[in-house]
């Protein structure tokens, strides 16, 4: 069997490659393992640990959202196997199925091995690859099922044959159950299955019904049995709650330009790179695309339709995290949401410059020179950084798992608090995540996403209860210095006037209180 690649001569499509050459199975295995090699260089002090993590393990007492992650690990826990490390050992799976899909995709599209392995590189070896996939975060399953769905839905262009829509779409419903930014990629599929050209109106309407009933009704389903059963389910009020204003628009700006180089270049000149280099791909995408639809009115066609599904998820994809800036507050466009675009955007590039690359126009040609010179520099750029990164990772860990928390002095006066304590913070879930005990947050000012008071608990109503609850014995209250992004949150000096507490243990990264025994009869 061979990939179905037309001829040269059409300056769209490269040479064939043989699935079953050495070439192929070669590299596919040296990535696969590159890959699994930085993974256990990152996890060596086990599978790193962020808040949202410790949610999605519900260690933490705030609920997660996207379910299907939590299940991998409740499944885990369910046949004895520790949390931590049912989590590496999912890590571990996609890290290395991500990346085989990856290349398999590219050597598919491209044809060509140099093209196929310098678009491998420029995702796998990207930082922000390697360091999302050695957390314990629902990243790397998003990113498999996104990719699961784009390859099913080749065999649907391939054989014409619903069924494999049908799969394409329930594959697409389980991501959204990984992460809820999956409807970007059924709008592109949809958009896709309207623009080629190659079957009458009625049925390609058909199919995009078709299509956006199956993977819509796997995520209403579980939206309706979790509030059922829960009472909620997103875990979002739908209203415009945004507050991002110039200085976060250009934090998000500046964080995307992470993809191509580091913080340490200038950021006018990262923009201005960043900037050309979306300029450039876009017009290439657009001739692609062009050319693309101008074929499928006489053939089949299926890789080269890649291009154009990938850059039309580019645009919803932004346009739904555009819309989620102006619902939920607080959100800023980081390179954690950005990751799933840019693996498309690299994948995209990649495949265009192998159909471009024997291009006799001067302009593209000087645009594919350009951009294979931009790559160079990028995956240079990206082993720096990476092996930077995965060398701290390796002698300190990552995150909640780092030893700097592990040895926290303030983490080990609150060990050897009484079994039976109870313990509010604002780091409450990393206390229960190192001592694998309950632990509470401090009230919080405003809820995050809101940046609005509590309606159903409001802060005086927080702070009453925490009162209550701290006149009791055996009641403490722990500041951690190293938890300074919850702004949301009482601050120490807050809380200390409201309740006059009184400090017992002061270490070098935190203090430990108790509520003046006066107070408590007050």
């Amino acid at each position: 069997m061979q990939f179905p690649i037309l001829d040269s001569t059409d300056n769209a499509r490269p040479s064939v490659i043989d699935p079953s050459s050495r070439l192929y199975w070669i590299g596919g295995t040296v990535f696969v393992l590159l890959s699994m090699l930085l993974f256990l260089i990152n996890t060596r002090h086990g599978i790193g640990i962020y808040p949202d993590s410790l949610r999605y393990m519900r260690i933490s007492e705030r609920p997660y959202d996207a379910p299907l992650y939590p299940w991998m690990l409740m499944l885990a826990s369910l046949n004895g196997i520790d949390i931590t490390a049912g989590a590496k050992a999912i890590g571990l799976f996609f890290v290395c199925a991500n990346t085989a899909l990856i290349w398999h995709l590219l050597m598919r599209a491209t044809g060509q091995f140099v093209y196929a392995a310098a678009g491998t590189a420029l995702v796998t070896l990207s930082p922000q690859f390697v360091t999302l996939h050695s957390l314990a975060m629902s990243e790397p399953p998003f990113l498999f099922f996104l990719l699961a769905t784009v390859l099913v839905f080749l065999l649907y262009l391939e054989t014409e044959d619903r069924t494999w829509l049908k799969v394409s779409a329930v594959v697409l419903g389980v991501a959204t159950l990984a992460r809820f930014t999956a409807p970007p990629l059924g709008a592109a599929i949809a958009a896709c299955l309207l623009l080629n050209p190659r079957h009458a109106p009625a049925r390609r309407f058909g199919d995009v019904v078709l299509f956006a009933v199956v993977s819509a009704s796997i995520f209403l389903c579980w939206a309706v049995m979790s509030h059922i059963i829960s009472g909620r389910s997103v875990g979002r009020a739908l209203w415009f709650y945004g507050n991002m204003g110039s200085k976060e628009w250009m934090t998000s700006l500046t964080a995307l330009t992470a993809w191509l180089l580091p913080d340490q270049v200038p950021v006018a000149v990262r923009i201005a790179l960043f900037g050309t280099f979306v300029v450039a791909v876009a017009s290439l995408t657009f001739l692609h695309a062009r050319r693309t639809l101008q074929q499928a009115q006489k053939a089949k066609v299926v890789d080269d339709m890649l291009p154009t599904l990938f850059g039309l998820f580019f645009i919803f994809y932004m346009g739904f995290i555009v819309l989620s800036t102006s619902a939920e507050a607080n959100l800023a466009l980081n390179g954690r949401y950005a990751f799933p675009v840019y693996v498309t955007t690299v994948l995209m590039t990649t495949i265009i410059l192998a159909h471009l690359r024997d291009e006799e126009n001067t302009r593209i040609k000087l645009l594919h020179r350009g951009l294979v010179c931009l790559a160079v520099l990028v995956i240079s750029s990206h082993v720096i950084r990476t092996a930077v990164r995965s060398t701290e990772a390796f002698r300190s860990g990552v995150g909640y798992a780092s030893r700097e928390w592990v040895n926290s002095p303030t983490i080990k006066v609150l060990r050897g608090l009484p079994a039976d304590a109870e313990i509010y913070s604002n780091g409450g879930d990393v206390i229960a995540y190192l001592l694998r005990r309950d632990a509470h947050f401090v009230p919080d000012r405003v809820k995050l996403r809101t940046g609005l008071d509590d309606p159903a608990n409001p802060f005086e109503a927080q702070l009453e209860t925490l009162r209550t609850k701290l006149a009791q014995e055996n009641s403490y209250v722990a500041y951690l210095d190293r938890i300074d992004w919850r702004f949301y949150a009482v601050t120490e000096a807050e809380l200390k006037q409201h309740l006059s507490l009184v400090n017992i243990a002061t270490e070098a990264d935190g203090r430990v209180y108790v509520m003046r025994k006066t107070a408590q009869h007050d």
